[in-house]
């Protein structure tokens, strides 16, 4: 085209603008003439004639051409249908637009791309402008008129709606303020069988459904019944109509209400129907499809009813069928999970064959409740409901049912107060606190020590005029001075007390009770097992672990990621269905089992005269002539240790029970125990299936961690990583406390030698024992002249083992006073041990000799805690 043709193009659509812009403010007065402009320029966005129509479109898609504010100004005031209708169907050109087959793909493919943006832009747009609105009024005025123009007017309407709806994030609330929810369920009883709107209809309420309060409106006004119906009349040819129903239904299962109405109306039915004829399904849709309905089983087992259903339906034969004639392709793997996952969950439940709680368990002291504390209390009670009410909507991956787990939680609570005889909320309270008194304050300069007396801290602080009622400072004694209201307001600055003063502690000392004992001669070995024989533990150890004994770490080298083998995941998920349903006769011998073991009353004490030791290696020596090796030997009873039970299910084959967090029924993820009597270049399969996270880092190339005795005698010690077939899946063992099913950590370790003793973990260990040593180790060895380094008690946990914080910083001298220094905090929660490992070694680059570290002590009172769960880190978790 010509650049005059343009021109005249351009002109010809300029004018067409001008004046519907100027009928569309007075459109009763336009009449006739409003309808002709909005019929000529739908003529060119439709013309076949490919530039003027492109041409046209560009032109409306422009911000600055008013065309879309003029459009909803039209719609928004005009009454003739007709015109109406014109103007709906350029909306319709401008956000799907037709696209000419180019001479060339690459051309086609061009064009369509610039199309797709140009519409998303100009829905975007239409957005902004208030569209939703105007559409919604203008539907609702059309449903008291009975006319042709006006039906085709509805279709055109719920077409645009349907896509403005997937973009506009604010649809529902403006479907609220219109009070417009129940107008698409309406719509939907009318059209559940027209092809022509059904589908935008379906998009609607799709969008609808993923919003809690729209769901309940639906879900109230009978929009089961209604989709039930749809359901029927839309059938089981694989096409986007069934795909977005069965969306529609994944969402509104969500809710709890609905989920018993589709039970009710036998929706459980119609969708087993799917697999019994997925095989007809073709390509993409029939993925979609059977994920979609899935989806929506695994909401219906979440209610008691739900999983009656699926069972009473023949459902679970149909889903092992399907599991069964699953195609290999990778994209159903997710499908195969989530059907062992449904099937788990109805079938009959099944305990976990240890009992409810765990021996890891200690008797609370008595709650020393403050005076706030009940306003605690309902905070932490506030919360608990706040996350309760969040129980209403289920993921895909976790389904629970309330009803159970409300008689699992009271079950659980009884266990609790009948074990200890303490009221947990009451004692719990008494910890958090909004404020702390002035006296509390005054105590923290006690871990202040390189700064002297606290009279000398008031002194460097600028405070030395503060006037003490007792001046009886000293360190014995300052608990019982008292103080006017000017000191204790003085007191509240308290974090600013950063000065030097002349009285100071001996460098590289500690005061930590359990290292008074220990000679500064012995070995590293000899002063870990002193160490660790005084640690105060629930189940007593009967052992030092061999790889915390030798300070075993990694090998320093990096190792392959682990390369998931899908197969072997199908297979294994497979064979935990098989067990489930068909009750697969298994050896099911207990080989090791800590509840009989374990001797709760004689938990170790620090008055203890047994000393911890480890004799692995002269355990390999008398076993090397053995040939008995038919069964595995397990054992835990050692810091940071958590197997429970080890059941032999198979020759090589064993499913493994973790001990839970102290006083704790759940919390599994940890794993450390130790495994001999093994044969070498033999496979042998472990399962620990009482795990709780939905997902895992061992679906992601994770591997186990492996400590060879015999490797390490041989010269080589160190945890490597190990493990083949490694899988994570949900098996059908039942979570008492939460309604749902426990997961499985499986994988296969060849072990390297014939009768050695081994170790496997989840990560590289860092017992409190080794924190410890290490602080008895640095206290020898740094340099009192270049570091001053102190460690004492911050305080002690429950089963009464201290809790150190530790001082880094610089010698004190007149050319670098301690008093121009910033103190700086650092804590971390070693409930992963990967965390101690980074806190060992910023304390390792904080103590050494470089000039980096040396002018890091130079500016900074590095105070740092270590380690804060100890409990947890002592007793396995």
């Amino acid at each position: 085209m010509s650049a005059g043709n343009k021109s005249a193009d351009e002109a010809v659509s300029d004018a067409l603008l001008e004046k519907l812009r100027t009928h569309a403010a007075k459109p009763q007065e336009a009449g006739d003439a409003l309808r002709t402009i909005a019929a000529k320029i739908h003529a060119r966005v439709t013309s076949s004639d490919r530039r003027i129509r492109e041409r046209t479109l560009e032109k409306l898609w422009r911000k600055n051409s008013g065309a879309m504010e003029s459009f909803i100004m039209a719609l928004e005031n005009c009454k003739d249908y007709v015109a109406n209708c014109s103007i709906i169907n350029i909306l319709h050109e401008c956000i799907s637009p037709r696209v000419s087959k180019g001479k060339s793909k690459e051309k086609t493919s061009k064009n369509k791309s610039i199309s797709k943006i140009s519409s998303r832009m100009a829905v975007i747009q239409l957005i902004n402008l208030g569209i939703t609105q105007v559409l919604v009024k203008l539907l609702i005025n059309l449903q008291h008129a009975d006319t042709i123009t006006s039906e085709v007017l509805t279709q055109d309407i719920l077409w645009i709606l349907s896509q403005v709806a997937q973009r506009d994030q604010k649809f529902v609330s403006k479907m609220k303020l219109l009070n417009s929810i129940k107008v698409f369920h309406s719509l939907l009883k009318q059209h559940y069988n027209n092809s022509k709107t059904l589908l935008s209809l379906l998009l609607i309420i799709k969008t609808l459904a993923k919003n809690s309060f729209s769901l309940q409106t639906l879900v109230k006004d009978g929009i089961t019944s209604t989709l039930e119906k749809t359901f029927v009349s839309v059938g089981y040819t694989p096409h986007l109509k069934l795909k977005t129903l069965l969306e529609c239904f994944k969402h509104l299962t969500t809710n709890k209400l609905c989920c018993n109405k589709f039970v009710k109306i036998g929706m459980v039915y119609l969708l087993m129907r799917i697999f019994e004829r997925w095989e007809r399904f073709d390509g993409q849709i029939r993925l979609k499809i059977c994920n979609y309905a899935l989806n929506t089983l695994q909401h219906l087992c979440v209610i008691r009813a739900g999983r009656k259903a699926i069972k009473s339906n023949n459902g679970l034969q149909l889903l092992y069928r399907f599991c069964m004639n699953c195609p290999e392709d990778k994209a159903y793997d997710c499908l195969l999970s989530r059907i062992c996952g449904i099937i788990n969950q109805c079938l009959e439940k099944r305990e976990l064959p240890v009992p409810e709680m765990s021996p890891a368990r200690f008797v609370l002291p008595e709650a020393n409740v403050r005076a706030n504390s009940a306003e605690s209390g309902s905070d932490i009670d506030s919360q608990a409901n706040s996350i309760a009410s969040t129980g209403r909507l289920y993921s895909d991956l976790d389904s629970g049912d309330d009803e159970e787990s409300h008689d699992s939680r009271n079950m659980m609570d009884n266990a609790i107060h009948l074990g200890d005889e303490v009221d947990e909320s009451k004692f719990f309270a008494g910890v958090f606190t909004s404020q702390r008194s002035e006296e509390d304050l005054v105590g923290y300069h006690t871990f202040f020590k390189e700064l002297g007396s606290l009279r000398s801290q008031l002194h460097v602080a600028g405070l030395s005029n503060v006037k003490l009622v007792d001046l009886c400072l000293a360190e014995d004694d300052w608990m019982s001075c008292q103080f006017t209201k000017n000191a204790k307001a003085s007191i509240k600055d308290f974090s600013k007390f950063n000065g030097a003063t002349k009285d100071r502690l001996a460098n590289n000392t500690h005061d930590l009770k359990i290292l008074r004992d220990v000679s500064t001669n012995v070995t590293d070995r000899q002063a870990y097992c002193a160490v660790a024989s005084k640690v105060r533990s629930i189940i007593g150890f009967v052992k030092v672990a061999y790889p915390d004994l030798i300070g075993g770490d990694g090998l320093g080298k990096a190792e392959p990621l682990n390369a998931k083998d899908r197969k072997v995941c199908r297979a294994k998920l497979l064979t935990c269905v098989e067990r489930g349903l068909h009750a697969v006769a298994t050896i099911q011998e207990v080989v090791y089992d800590l509840d009989a073991l374990a001797n709760v009353a004689s938990r170790r004490t620090p008055s203890d005269d047994r000393l911890l030791g480890n004799w692995d290696e002269k355990r390999i020596v008398g076993k090397q002539t053995s040939t008995d090796a038919r069964q595995l030997q397990f054992e835990s009873r050692f810091e940071s240790g958590n197997l429970r039970k080890a059941i032999q299910i198979g020759p090589r084959e064993y499913d493994l029970i973790l001990t839970p967090d102290v006083n704790s029924a759940s919390r599994h993820q940890w794993f450390y125990f130790e495994v001999s009597g093994m044969e070498a270049d033999v496979p042998y399969t472990f399962n620990i299936i009482n795990c709780e996270k939905a997902n895992s880092q061992f679906n992601f190339g994770m591997k186990p961690i492996l400590f060879s005795v015999m490797e390490a005698q041989c010269g080589r010690p160190g945890w490597v990583r190990t493990g083949v077939d490694i899988c994570y899946y949900r098996n059908c063992y039942q979570r008492p406390a939460r309604g749902k099913t426990y997961l499985t950590t499986s994988f296969t370790v060849t072990f390297p030698h014939t009768h050695d003793v081994c170790y496997l973990a989840y990560h590289f260990p860092y017992t409190y024992s080794r924190l410890i040593t290490n602080i008895w180790k640095w206290t020898r060895s740094v340099s009192a002249a270049n570091v001053y380094f102190h460690a004492e008690t911050l305080c002690e946990t429950l089963n009464g083992n201290e809790n150190p914080v530790l001082t880094i910083t610089s010698p004190d001298s007149q050319t670098n006073p301690i008093q121009v220094r910033i103190p700086f905090s650092l804590k971390v929660h070693p409930g992963e041990s990967n965390a101690s490992w980074v806190m060992h070694g910023t304390m390792e680059a904080l103590l050494s000799d470089s000039q980096y570290a040396s002018s890091l002590r130079d500016d900074y009172v590095f105070k740092i805690i270590p380690m804060l769960n100890i409990e947890g880190v002592v007793n396995g978790w």
